[in-house]
């Protein structure tokens, strides 16, 4: 596939004429960002299947027509400037200075004059050993004479890298190729009230740095460098090259043929990885530009996480375990009292990390408007979805409310990433509870066939089957966790192992009797919750997108539950009695520290759950850690600490 591009045109008040000899574009345009994904400065298709949508959007949402380059942004913006005067004196930081500043990656670009081009210099260098040098040449108006003018010629490309002090002539007209960051400062302006940064500028400046940066380039040649590769193609007859990835191309004059596709002067285009062989015909020049990977080892970006339910225990945990990833993180919370939350106040009092690497926004994943503009303000690479109404009785005393949170939310944030230019991944946390009255001795995993007991797992069920149709559908990195029953110290009281914990330490410290417990025939697979939110993230860190169940292969019974639980404080328990009349009493003393109470059965029950997480073992690389006895004896000591 070829995509011809019309340009994103900007007026600019040093604007010359010769893009409108070139391009319908308005009077006064300064610059025609040819080849752009930028933000709301995007060229747009022409031809073909996608006419009329924006580079942008089709980087984010068709990623098989880019192979070989998974940046977050389209990786090269390509402009062509026409200057009728002299332009500002700029400098680019390096990848640290702006991940640190702006966290954002530097800015390595070329020149290339292009054959109307009337200027016969630019400006590439500073004579300059020292900051303090520029310092007093700024001081005593002197900057002017520190600049170094190189001389060049229509076809040279002039090569500008991180901390090179440049500016464009009057007369210039340049197809600029540049790494796609927007972080430029400006030292010098010629008079103009434009903001000046003076700071930054004196802290990035390679000094004492005299290397030639200009590259005669009048004949057919090729420009490699660590971030893309530039061939200038001659064509007289014909011409043909390999295709390794996806190719940005410029045609300079001439009319050509490229794959049987007719291109002239002017035109802009991209060759998609699906042409993998290029033939050209006919006579002209054009320019061929290859976007390189980041390079191993090159700085990079700082992944932006969205968590919804981030005060929950899983959320807390993801939000530890994705900072220590050097991740920026968003959570969203329904009302600033949650900051208050056990779970994350740590996290809010360390000045560290809140408001510097950690931001909370006030949404709702009922409120379709907020998550919309969570979503464009935010910009994530990656949405957790861990909010939900999860509680199963609750969820029959609410089922509209269980509905519009666990199935329409889900929904919501979807269709968001969908509307969105962004190519943002999903995580939706799933439950065992759609396996709801499967068989009792059978093990489940993601094939297992669904059965919801209750208004909660139908809500997920309507949450797992709208992930699966928005990534087969419209191709968005979507993935559902069927997470099995997990817990830690962080989980909510009314969850039964966190109950059970509790109670033994409560009784251990003679604070109270007995426990009373409801289905305690109920059989689970308990996990940690500290392991599954590392399998959360893998799960986004892959090639492709799939459903995972995370499990620990094992079940227990809550009655043994309570039994290792009590084993942790010296008590061994034995059962008499059946049914509702069960007693657990201390085999010692003979007191009865458990019983069942009625009020407290599910109204609809999963009997047995156990999964089988052989499919994420493979895939991911991932295995619980943490086993049950160890889970509980920890839950029952962390209680006791806590008295």
């Amino acid at each position: 596939m070829i995509l011809f591009l019309k340009p994103y045109f900007e007026k600019k008040p040093w604007a010359g004429d010769k893009l409108n000899k070139i391009y319908d574009c308005p009077e006064g345009t300064g610059e025609a960002w040819v080849i752009s994904g930028y933000n709301k400065k995007s060229s747009i298709i022409k031809n073909g299947k996608y006419k009329g949508e924006t580079l942008r959007h089709v980087w984010m949402k068709h990623p098989e027509l880019f192979k070989g380059i998974d940046d977050k942004e389209f990786p090269l913006l390509v402009k062509i400037i026409d200057a009728k005067r002299d332009l500002s004196v700029q400098v680019h930081p390096n990848d640290n200075y702006a991940l640190e500043h702006h966290n954002s990656l530097g800015k390595f670009e070329c020149w290339y004059f292009l054959n109307q081009n009337e200027a016969t210099s630019c400006i590439a260098g500073i004579d300059a050993n020292k900051q303090l040098d520029v310092k007093e040449a700024i001081v005593n108006n002197t900057l002017m004479t520190k600049l170094m003018k190189r001389d060049i010629q229509n076809g040279d490309l002039v090569v500008i890298e991180p901390g090179t002090v440049h500016a464009l002539q009057a007369g210039s007209l340049v197809l600029e190729v540049q790494e796609s960051s927007d972080i430029t400062y400006r030292l010098y302006d010629y008079g103009s009230d434009r903001e000046l940064h003076i700071e930054d500028s004196l802290n990035v400046i390679k000094y004492n740095d005299n290397r030639n940066p200009i590259y005669p380039f009048q004949t057919s040649d090729t420009f490699d460098s660590k971030y893309f590769k530039i061939s200038k193609v001659f064509t007289d007859g014909y011409f043909e090259t390999i295709n390794e990835q996806f190719l940005l191309s410029y045609c300079i004059d001439g009319e050509l043929e490229i794959n049987g596709t007719q291109i002239k002067k002017g035109d802009t285009f991209i060759i998609c990885s699906d042409e993998k062989e290029i033939k050209i015909k006919g006579k002209g020049r054009g320019l061929l530009i290859e976007p390189k990977p980041k390079e191993e080892g090159r700085a990079k970006m700082r992944k932006i996480a969205l968590i919804t339910g981030i005060v929950t225990q899983d959320g807390s945990y993801l939000t530890e375990f994705l900072l220590n990833k050097n991740y920026e993180v968003h959570g969203l919370i329904t009302s600033k009292s949650q900051l208050k939350s056990e779970k994350i106040k740590h996290l809010v009092g360390n000045e560290d990390i809140y408001n510097k690497n950690l931001f909370f926004h006030l949404g709702d994943l009922t409120d379709t408007s907020s998550l919309n503009r969570l979503i464009e303000n935010v910009r994530p690479d990656e949405i957790y979805n861990l909010a939900s109404q999860s509680h199963v009785d609750v969820s029959f005393e609410l089922p509209e409310y269980t509905a519009q949170v666990n199935s329409l939310g889900t929904l919501r944030l979807l269709d968001a990433i969908k509307q969105s230019d962004l190519r943002t991944k999903l995580f939706n946390e799933s439950t065992s509870q759609l396996y709801g009255g499967n068989n009792v001795d059978s093990i489940q995993n993601e094939e297992t066939p669904f059965n919801p007991l209750n208004p909660y797992a139908t809500s997920k069920l309507y949450s797992h089957f709208i992930v699966k149709n928005y990534r087969e559908n419209y191709g968005i990195y979507a993935v559902n966790g069927i997470m099995f029953n997990h817990t830690s110290q962080r989980d909510d009281e009314d969850f039964i192992i966190r109950k059970v914990t509790k109670s033994v330490a409560q009784i251990s410290l003679r604070k109270m009797n007995k426990m009373y417990v409801g289905n305690i025939e109920s059989s689970r697979d308990w996990g940690y919750s500290k392991d599954f939110v590392e399998a959360m993230w893998l799960s986004l860190q892959q090639d492709n997108p799939t459903d995972y169940v995370l499990a620990t292969g094992e079940s227990h019974t809550v009655k043994e539950l309570i039994e290792e639980a009590f084993k942790v404080i010296g008590i061994r328990i034995t059962w008499v009695g059946e049914g509702i009349n069960l007693k657990g009493i201390n085999d010692v003393t003979g007191n009865v520290l458990v019983e069942v109470d009625s009020k407290l059965f599910r109204t609809s029950d999963n009997k047995f759950l156990k999964g089988d997480f052989s499919k994420a073992k493979t895939i991911l690389g991932w295995e619980p850690k943490y086993k049950f006895s160890d889970i509980v004896k920890y839950m029952v000591k962390e209680e006791l600490k806590n008295k």
